[in-house]
């Protein structure tokens, strides 16, 4: 099966060439307008611990937790 367009030499190259990279450039605009969209005042993602602040507003009962159950699978 043959694309009717693309019958000849030049005409497949181009398309490889082109496709390719249109796509390319596609998403980079698309990835552009998302980044555009995020609020500047959108917190960074971090894994390290709460401030000491929050742990002592906690109380003394999330400090202690202890496990009421074993885990799944172990008991």
């Amino acid at each position: 099966m043959s694309i009717p367009f693309a019958d000849n030499f030049l005409a497949g190259s181009l398309l490889s060439l082109l496709l390719p990279t249109l796509l390319l450039i596609a998403i980079a605009i698309w990835y552009v307008v998302i980044v555009r969209r995020v609020p500047e005042d959108t917190p960074e993602s971090s894994a390290a611990l709460p401030a000491s602040e929050v742990v002592a507003a906690a109380g003394a009962e999330v400090r202690e937790a202890s496990p009421t159950d074993p885990p799944p699978g172990e008991g």
